[in-house]
């Protein structure tokens, strides 16, 4: 009994660890970007949000739309996901769903797209047509 309380008690103060452990550095990200070894980026924010600036090559997937419709990520349970949002809220939340989903390498980027757009990194943006 006394092992199982060892052994509980190290995996409940590991967690915020973990949670920790999984954001992506805008540096890292836009490095494999770089050098073409991105991995899947998907938008959170809403379509709105999303045509008026969103990181390169990005996929937009509301939050609110994650559970229903991951199967177009089309990518397998076990691929290299990135999620981000404005400030990080929202992103949490799909990282969440999408590994209650089976999702196994789901992280955040850290500071989201507010901290992309203040170090000054290129963000696409959607023009209407005339």
């Amino acid at each position: 009994m006394t092992r199982f309380r060892l052994s509980l008690s190290l995996v409940l103060l590991s967690l915020p660890l973990m949670a920790w452990a999984q954001d992506v550095s805008r540096e890292a990200l836009a490095a494999r970007m770089a050098s073409h070894d991105a991995p899947l980026v998907v938008d959170v924010r809403t379509p709105a949000e999303y045509a008026q600036g969103h990181l390169a090559g990005a996929r937009n997937l509301p939050v609110d739309e994650v559970a229903a419709r991951h199967g177009a990520l089309g990518v397998p349970r076990s691929a290299d996901v990135v999620v981000y949002c404005k400030s990080g809220k929202r992103a949490a939340r799909a990282r969440d769903t999408l590994q209650s989903l089976g999702y196994t390498h789901v992280s955040l980027l850290q500071g989201s797209a507010d901290a992309w757009r203040a170090d000054g990194r290129p963000m696409v943006a959607e023009h209407p047509s005339p």
